[in-house]
């Protein structure tokens, strides 16, 4: 019989028509797939210790969503799994390979169909839907780009093309947040999304900090470099994306009012090289200076290293913050403290990730078995270090398909909040990313991070010749 029992992770992949509030009701226990992934089903448990199941099946969209479900309730999984194959096995020879619901209105988001001709596809896309090795982050992509609501619709254009990067970045928002368990109302096309996590509403727009031919550096050589284009350059980057966010003011839409309002930024601007690693390995650190107004004070070792200065708090040892007016960088300089700019009260948060990419996608999707079977991917990671006077992370080496490794599209989010927000974030809306707050009075940045955080990695990927 073609029908066979599947991970969680695998499972998660094709089933984006989940309600938020669904664990409410029941658990699920097992994942199936049935007659090469024609159909999907799960295995459930209800609050009164009582099994039953459901079949998914694609619709007009190509989204899996309920089809068939048990007509009563079982003692046992054993006697809900038999009941389930039973089931299945109706549909097997139907002739179907979509099941309508009736209230599809779009055609499926056809994210492999090219809009353009291959000479103006972006280079990334042509390495995420050509290259050998990246089989995990396009089978991935293409699954859940099917439930993706394209209010604009351009985001398939625009991803293949020019607009690669941010629209990579909106894709990995909307896989956090559903995954997270938030609501969507995408009765709007602005800020990118309006969703709530019980109860509780958010509005969030995505943007990207990108290349500029006439002020961008070059790639920093070593962690002394990286610090110090921190310092300045690195937030005049942040800041031209972040203020021409805060120009639309957003907050002043009738359905984003009273609402927290959060702006999600990612670092683009410098991709990796064979010679150099990326922006976003390196730029993080630069954030917390812009928007809070403030730097770490340090010196140089005789051996040229840097050497942040310390002081004792009421929390602990933290680095010495000295608060800071401007940013300078060559021919550009800007007002530093991006949460005390007029109107930046109305933004309740700065949401960061340096974690949007097609390696990570392609990790993903490894993990979750839509890679090949002979594509292996070791992860080299630069992991938080606890001690604040370090300026050099934790660093640890690890094959993804290692039973002791894990990752989830939470890792490496980061909310700065606002301290004057006339909205604040409850935190535990989002209890599954890092935390950010900044004590003006103090000159004091606390905050909660999730265990053994990564702040960037590098991934490399091999591949094997198939065994005959």
């Amino acid at each position: 019989m073609n029908i066979k029992e599947i991970s969680l992770r695998k499972f998660n992949v094709y089933c984006y028509s989940r309600s938020a509030h669904i664990g409410y009701f029941f658990e699920e226990m097992e994942w199936f797939e049935a007659f090469n992934y024609k159909l999907i089903a799960t295995i459930v448990i209800d609050r009164d210790s009582e099994y039953s199941f459901l079949i998914l099946g694609r619709d007009k969209r190509k989204i899996f969503r309920a089809i068939d479900f048990a007509s009563s309730t079982f003692r046992t999984k054993e006697e809900a799994k038999l009941a389930l194959r039973k089931s299945l096995l109706k549909y097997e020879n139907d002739g179907l390979t979509i099941y309508e619901q009736g209230d599809e209105r779009k055609m499926p988001n056809e994210f492999l169909k090219l809009q353009v001709p291959k000479e103006k596809l972006h280079p990334y896309f042509k390495v995420l839907t050509e290259q050998r090795g990246h089989e995990g982050a396009r089978n991935l992509i293409n699954e859940i780009i099917y439930s993706f609501i394209d209010v604009d619709g351009n985001y398939i254009k625009d991803f293949q093309t020019t607009g690669f990067d941010s629209r990579l970045w909106e894709l990995y928002l909307y896989i956090y947040l559903y995954n997270a368990r938030f609501s969507f109302d995408n009765s709007f096309n602005a800020p990118d999304y309006l969703v709530s996590y019980f109860g509780n509403e958010f509005a969030i727009e995505a943007v990207t900090v990108n290349h500029s031919d006439s002020f961008d550096e070059p790639s920093p050589k070593d962690s002394k470099e990286a610090f110090l284009l921190s310092r300045d350059y690195m937030p005049i980057k942040f800041g031209s994306s972040l203020t021409t966010k805060l120009k639309k003011q957003y907050w002043l839409k009738d359905h984003v009012k009273g609402k927290p309002f959060i702006i999600a930024i990612h670092d683009f601007h410098k991709a990796s090289t064979l010679e150099s690693l990326g922006s976003m390995t390196w730029s993080r650190n630069a954030l917390i200076d812009y928007l809070y107004g403030i730097r770490p004070k340090y010196s140089l070792a005789e051996d040229g290293k840097i050497v942040l200065e310390l002081k004792q708090t009421e929390y602990g040892v933290s680095l010495n913050y000295e608060k800071i007016e401007k940013h300078e960088w060559k021919n550009k300089r800007i007002e530093s403290g991006f949460f005390g700019l007029p109107e930046a009260e109305n933004v309740s948060a700065i949401l960061f990730s340096n974690n949007a990419t097609l390696t990570t996608f392609n990790r993903m999707g490894q993990m979750a078995g839509l890679g090949l079977s002979d594509t292996r991917m070791i992860r080299f990671m630069d992991i938080y270090n606890p001690d604040p006077g370090s300026v050099e992370p934790i660093r640890k080496v690890m094959d993804i398909m290692d039973k002791d490794y894990e990752e989830a599209w939470g890792d490496g989010l980061v909310m700065y909040h606002n301290p004057n927000a006339k909205c604040a974030v409850d935190i535990n809306s989002f209890p599954d990313i890092s935390h950010m707050f900044y004590d003006a009075e103090k000159t004091l940045v606390s905050g909660y991070s999730i265990p053994y955080e990564v702040l960037n990695s590098m991934t490399i990927v091999m591949i094997s010749k198939p065994q005959e």
